[in-house]
């Protein structure tokens, strides 16, 4: 189970992944950048002659609702009930040119077709704690496209070729004290009858 560095692990990861597994020649032709982003930096101005960017961008964390009440072995006195994330991820091209925005996207998309586990080996950006056997399951998923707009309409730029994953799940672990808190109350005898 890994710790709050995660999320950063997970889309700094898959951008990384991307990066390095982009051939060679497509990077001379259609030359581009990958980079995980937040909601406060989704835009960024990029010089001329940059090239294209592909970016990763969590948009909606949720609770797995089928592994929310598990429980891990933990020491004694100590519960281990793991907090379960689905992290949303939305995959954007963004080119002024609709041939490299065009075969930059399906490039993306079929190589995270590709992989459909992540494993430790991705996710190896900063120290998130992940366990050697900790797997993260990457799936297309869908949107309707009411809910694609609103993101878009909620954000400053405007609409670009996107596509929505799911990374499920991200397990962060949460260990804790099995007894509860004790709560104090000072009790005073007295012979006098209340009234």
């Amino acid at each position: 189970m890994a710790n709050v560095f995660a999320l950063h692990a997970l889309a700094d990861g898959l951008a990384r992944y991307l990066d390095r597994a982009f051939p060679s020649d497509l990077r001379a032709t259609h030359p581009c950048s990958f980079e995980s982003v937040g909601s406060g930096s989704l835009v960024r101005e990029r010089p001329d002659g940059a090239g294209s960017r592909i970016t990763l961008w969590p948009y909606r964390l949720l609770i797995n609702e089928h592994q929310r009440n598990r429980q891990f072995p933990a020491g004694p006195g100590r519960i281990n009930q793991p907090l379960p994330l689905d992290v949303h991820l939305m995959l954007t091209v963004w080119a002024d040119a609709p041939g490299d925005e065009l075969v930059l996207f399906a490039w993306a998309m079929r190589e995270l077709y590709l992989l459909p586990v992540i494993d430790r080996s991705l996710l190896t950006t900063v120290d998130a704690g992940f366990d050697d056997g900790d797997e993260i399951q990457l799936a297309p998923t869908e949107m309707t496209v009411e809910d694609m707009m609103r993101i878009w309409d909620a954000v400053t730029p405007s609409y670009r070729l996107s596509a929505p994953f799911v990374a499920r799940v991200v397990q962060l672990d949460v260990e804790h004290d099995e007894g509860r808190n004790v709560v104090a109350q000072r009790l005073r005898f007295t012979d006098e009858v209340p009234a």
